[in-house]
């Protein structure tokens, strides 16, 4: 820890004695006493600090709540840094769809091999523009709102789908609930999600979703991989049934050498950077720092996760 944040942490935690650690055996000897936990902390740890009240977590995530399911009815605050950065993953997203839509993993290949491929002005239906295209967003939390207001600059009708469909959300042109998703796909060329990976999310992207999609169709993914049934994304991509489709996010994190998706031209694949940045763990560490400022002074915190949801 640099010296600025060391005087910042040493101000925040007021009357708090601060233990600064990697090594796990000094944390547990002295587990009775650890109220607050900030950082990249052992999940696995968390139920043996008796007294813990705030975990603040690196990153955002936290699905590894379904590998601790105890964890979820234990009366400590868990806080993530979704606000963090959500601005980088919003960027990703739209630079996975950018370079579908405008074909740019063709033209890379062509580059590689020096062939000047150019599309001629009366057989250009393999480049498309987002103007005027229905994009449906699935999750509108802070990365699916900035999401929403990039498309809107690009001309696209924004639609959205949300837990509350009666919340306004800025730049989204309709909203409907989770119910509907599979009828909402029916005005939608493109679709993107940013689902958290929750036991209610699990395969909802599917054969039948994919063959509900207004055509020429497009699928993104920036939430997590277990929406996703990936031989039906494979399949759908074969077939034509998507014209293309982008992804931050898999199943199993890395993907398998012998998953089908590595054979596809027409897909996109990005190995979960969508929210790294050179600057990402000075973000996460200002995050903290705010939220114990907060907690020290007995204010809400920010980004507080619902444990029982997942998000």
């Amino acid at each position: 820890m640099d010296a600025k944040s060391r005087c910042a942490l040493d101000q925040h935690a007021k009357s708090y004695q601060v233990l600064i650690t990697t090594d796990i055996q000094q944390v547990l000897q002295c587990a009775d006493d650890i109220e607050v936990v900030l950082g990249d902390f052992p999940r696995q740890e968390l139920s043996s600090l008796p007294n813990l009240r705030w975990f603040q977590q690196f990153g955002t995530g936290v699905e590894w709540l379904q590998d601790y399911p105890e964890l979820v009815h234990k009366p400590f605050l868990l806080t993530n840094c979704s606000d963090g950065h959500f601005d980088v993953v919003a960027d990703h997203l739209m630079a996975l769809l950018l370079g579908v839509l405008r074909g740019i993993p063709t033209a890379v290949r062509n580059q590689q091999q020096a062939n000047w491929q150019q599309t001629s002005l009366t057989e250009c239906d393999s480049l498309f523009q987002i103007r005027g295209k229905t994009v449906l967003i699935i999750g509108l939390g802070s990365v699916g709102i900035a999401i929403a207001a990039r498309l809107k600059a690009f001309g696209a009708h924004v639609i959205g789908i949300r837990r509350d469909p009666t919340k306004a959300s800025d730049n989204v042109d309709e909203v409907y609930p989770l119910g509907e998703l599979n009828e909402v796909a029916k005005i939608a060329n493109i679709v993107v999600s940013c689902l958290p990976r929750t036991t209610q999310t699990y395969h909802l992207f599917n054969d039948h979703f994919f063959a509900c999609m207004k055509k020429p169709a497009f699928f993104f993914n920036i939430g997590r991989g277990n929406a996703v049934n990936e031989d039906d994304l494979a399949n759908a991509l074969s077939t034509g049934v998507l014209y293309g489709a982008g992804i931050d996010v898999c199943t199993q994190e890395p993907l398998g050498r012998d998953s089908p998706l590595w054979a596809l031209d027409n897909l996109l694949i990005t190995p979960h950077i969508g929210g790294t940045y050179d600057q990402v763990i000075e973000t996460w560490r200002d995050v903290a720092l705010d939220n114990l400022q907060l907690y020290t002074t007995e204010q809400p915190l920010r980004n507080q996760v619902t444990k029982a949801s997942g998000y």
